[in-house]
């Protein structure tokens, strides 16, 4: 059975459900969350599968699509568990957006989230590649490096900033 997603728009308004196939080759509107998993004061940084279609080898947070009728929260915590076999604790929302990624045709409201990280991480490897603990100021210089890195994790990690303040 196809995975459906609901179509939204601009202010996050459900227009309708369509498959993530459908969703992805049309460039259409959905929902996504973004998790910041923390563990000992660290963020868990993910090097995504380089046989993903969609940023190949980038770095990021772990990023979980919404599926039809769940919420953004309910997504985080399946994402967390599902990435990185990790419980998802004390999960906060920070902040959202919408992300624009012309070079995949790829535009979702991304709703970011922290949490801490409980158990073994255990990576799901067909979706990552690696995981590492990076403080801020890692997380920082990949940013600056010039290394692949997705527009969740710049967008989201500056959302982390501000709200640090």
């Amino acid at each position: 059975m196809a995975e459906m997603l609901d179509l939204i728009n601009e202010k996050n308004e459900v227009i309708g459900q369509a498959p993530r196939k459908t969703i992805e080759k049309e460039g259409l509107l959905y929902r996504a969350s973004e998790i910041f998993v923390f563990i000992d004061g660290k963020i868990v940084i993910e090097k995504r599968n380089k046989n993903k279609a969609k940023r190949p080898g980038y770095y990021s947070s772990v990023g979980e699509t919404v599926q039809a009728g769940e919420t953004f929260k309910e997504s985080a915590v399946r994402g967390v568990k599902e990435e990185l076999g990790l419980d998802a604790e004390n999960l906060r929302e920070i902040g959202e957006t919408i992300i624009h990624d012309e070079l995949y045709n790829d535009h979702h409201l991304m709703r970011v989230f922290v949490c801490e990280g409980k158990g073994e991480i255990k990576i799901q490897e067909e979706e990552v590649e690696s995981a590492q603990l990076m403080d801020f100021k890692e997380v920082e210089a990949l940013i600056k490096s010039g290394k692949k890195v997705t527009l969740n994790l710049v967008e989201g990690f500056e959302m982390i900033k501000r709200d640090k303040e």
